[in-house]
């Protein structure tokens, strides 16, 4: 599987042949449909297989984050190291797939907004996000404006909008700034932003 992974990342996934995959693996082409009833669950696996590796890695990242803020600081510039081929993947899921892609993204999305919300109730917890806020409006807030900018990332060339490597983390941090604490706001400015 994480053959499969790796070659629909770095080929595209309409370019991948089900014959290509197998050799790679070395094994017979029944044999990959004697484990995958077709292409589409071969391709839903392996893509959900990713997601979690992608999640994994940003937990490792962020294991040493001295709080909240600075674990999502961390995520952010993290996530461009796992986001080589996406893009291209996604619109490839989005034009050919769209069975995969409507079973498997509204998957992705609930668990990175749930993950979200943890670390946004352990912000409130730790005097860094303002409480009384609703945090199931708020994590989906900015797991669509993290969404909005990678799409954004994703078409500079049709948008003319220049994205660097700290572009994303930047917004990201500005997003958190408006609905952390005094002390929230104290850690990302004296920490985070003077690091630009």
């Amino acid at each position: 599987m994480s053959v499969a992974q790796e070659m629909f990342l770095s080929r595209g996934i309409r370019s991948v042949r089900m014959d290509d995959i197998a050799h790679a693996c070395g094994v017979s082409k029944r044999t990959l449909y004697e484990l995958f009833s077709d292409r589409e669950e071969l391709i839903g696996e392996s893509l959900m297989r990713h997601a979690t590796r992608i999640h994994e890695s940003s937990q490792e990242a962020i294991a040493q984050a001295e709080n909240v803020l600075h674990a999502f600081w961390l995520e952010a510039t993290n996530r461009s190291n796992h986001h080589q081929g996406v893009n291209t993947l996604l619109e490839d899921l989005r034009r050919y797939y769209p069975k995969v892609m409507d079973s498997l993204m509204p998957q992705i999305h609930e668990a990175v907004v749930l993950h979200t919300h943890e670390k946004l109730t352990e912000g409130v917890k730790d005097g860094l996000i303002l409480p009384n806020l609703d945090l199931e409006f708020f994590s989906r807030a900015l797991t669509n404006y993290v969404y909005g900018l990678g799409v954004i990332e994703a078409n500079t060339a049709t948008t003319g909008v220049a994205i660097t490597s700290q572009t994303v983390p930047s917004a990201i941090l500005i997003f958190l700034r408006g609905i952390s604490t005094e002390k929230g706001r104290k850690y990302i400015d004296e920490n985070l932003l003077k690091t630009l």
